[in-house]
């Protein structure tokens, strides 16, 4: 009896450590297990777990310089781009989501279906971005940032942005499906503002 009393405990111990979180596993919801890794392959860090620091706040990603492409990308590693400011708020952890609005320039944007990851003070943050072109043609790419939260700004922030599904693509406008640019803030450190 004792027996299988201890095996019964073991058995719901195991079970309630394993639970299936694919309802909350970031990423899982709008991006293909090939793109994720297609994003990890071109260099970004990827922080998984389920107990992400509380991000929240404005951050300075400059200067932002593209690290690597996987495509042939006309512009090479080394390219400065536009400053950007990178907005966290609304965290919740226990669903992991938080929203995530992007300043570059005079433009901002906001996206929609965010998930976070990590543990300790490193974190991933995946962005839905479903957009429509000039064109009335339907786009869906998504953004990733990585980091390290520290009490000042995120030491080593990553952005990759890649294309998940181009709809077919019918003015042959947009890179492929699976390829994207993985940029980074050059001095390694982006402060709070």
């Amino acid at each position: 009896m004792k027996y299988i009393l201890s095996v019964l405990i073991c058995a719901i111990l195991l079970s309630a450590c394993c639970k299936d979180h694919s309802d909350i596993i970031p990423g899982q919801n709008f991006i293909p297990e090939d793109i994720l890794q297609a994003i990890e392959d071109n260099g970004q860090a990827i922080y998984n777990g389920y107990t992400p620091p509380a991000l929240e706040g404005k951050f300075r990603m400059s200067p932002s310089v593209l690290v690597s492409s996987n495509f042939n990308d006309p512009y090479a590693p080394g390219h400065l781009f536009v400053d950007s400011e990178v907005e966290f708020s609304d965290f919740n952890p226990s669903d992991l989501t938080i929203k995530v609005t992007i300043t570059e320039g005079f433009l901002t944007g906001e996206g929609y279906g965010s998930f976070i990851s990590g543990s300790g003070n490193n974190f991933t943050v995946y962005v839905k971005v479903d957009a429509v072109d000039g064109s009335g043609h339907r786009l869906l790419q998504t953004e990733v940032y990585s980091g390290t939260l520290e009490p000042n700004g995120i030491r080593n922030l990553q952005r990759s942005l890649f294309m998940v599904d181009d709809h077919g693509d019918p003015n042959d406008e947009y890179i492929a499906n699976g390829q994207g640019r993985l940029a980074e803030d050059q001095d390694g450190f982006s402060e709070k503002i």
